[in-house]
């Protein structure tokens, strides 16, 4: 026989509707602004470097395929990234790297249960913040940028790299849907949209050190730090009953673009020039979820293929 105290829990139970996923610790701001971030680190933590030792008259050049996926509590950010470099010397132990790289990233999800806040915005006719679930998150986020740097080789087969970024993120459509889920406005749904454009202009810095494993293979611990500058501007929109706001004509946007440092350990088939960074798989997972609160998941994978032209006059 069913006990009584059984009876009433499931009664209880079924009188409250079904909560659709955990509340969040942070507001859905906070977590939309650390998705494209995430994807900025992923870019750094995959930049190309000097395919090998420096030599006046010759170019090493290296072509950089990398990908990535970062899950930010319910928002997805994953695709692809190609980049490119090539390094000469003009004099023993210097030279010079010029590189470049683009991405296009697609932003999805599912659905999450998160404070709605104001996150800047003047005049939201909500009674806010409250909890509110979000659904549908959506949108395409795209990464370029051009530089160059001073790189200066040491003994022992180490390099310091030098340099300056001129970058854009672009994030197109980045929308998701909203329902406040209590208080006095509970019911009341809409749009949030944090699509932005910014352009930085980014000092970076990075040392690797080259020694062979064995006849034809090599590895290079790295290092580097990147830091875009000045803080670009997240801006945000909101929609719902009868309103429609957006910044900077109703308010202030958030800042984004964060330092990152970033580590990988290399290995290269010297004779093929086929080269996979083992180290930014384990390195980065860890770098995001200590860097960008909110981010449960991330994963990348980078592979590299370097040549060699021949000294001028061979």
């Amino acid at each position: 026989m069913i006990s009584r105290n059984v009876l009433l829990c499931a009664a209880s139970l079924a009188a409250f509707p079904p909560i659709a996923s955990a509340q969040s610790e942070h507001d859905i701001h906070f977590l939309s602004e650390h998705v494209p971030e995430s994807g900025m680190d992923a870019h750094y933590q995959a930049l190309p470097w000097p395919g090998g030792s420096l030599e006046r008259g010759r170019w090493d050049q290296s072509i950089d395929f990398s990908t990535a996926h970062t899950t930010t509590d319910f928002i997805d950010l994953d695709g692809p990234m190609i980049a490119f470099s090539a390094a000469t010397g003009f004099a023993p132990g210097r030279g010079f790297e010029l590189l470049g790289f683009y991405s296009t990233m697609d932003i999805s999800g599912g659905s999450g249960r998160v404070d709605l806040t104001r996150g800047g915005l003047d005049g939201v006719p909500l009674d806010l913040p409250a909890p509110a679930d979000f659904t549908n998150p959506r949108g395409t986020f795209q990464h370029y940028g051009v530089g160059a740097a001073y790189v200066r080789e040491h003994a022992q087969a180490s390099q310091l790299v030098m340099g300056l970024l001129l970058e854009t993120i672009d994030a197109a459509s980045y929308e998701m849907d909203y329902t406040i889920a209590a208080g006095a406005d509970a019911g009341a749904s809409g749009v949030l949209d944090h699509s932005h454009h910014a352009t930085f202009v980014t000092p970076f810095v990075g040392w690797q050190w080259t020694r062979p494993l064995s006849r034809h293979w090599s590895w290079s611990p790295r290092f580097s730090f990147a830091y875009p500058l000045p803080p670009g501007d997240l801006d945000s929109r909101l929609t719902g009953p009868g309103f429609d706001l957006a910044t900077p004509e109703h308010g202030d946007p958030i800042a984004i673009g964060d330092p990152y440092a970033a580590a990988g350990l290399a290995f290269a088939h010297e004779p093929s020039g086929f080269e996979v960074d083992l180290g930014s798989m384990l390195w980065f997972p860890l770098a995001e979820q200590v860097s960008h609160a909110g981010v449960d998941k991330a994963v990348m994978l980078h592979v590299a293929w370097r040549r060699a032209s021949r000294p001028a006059g061979d």
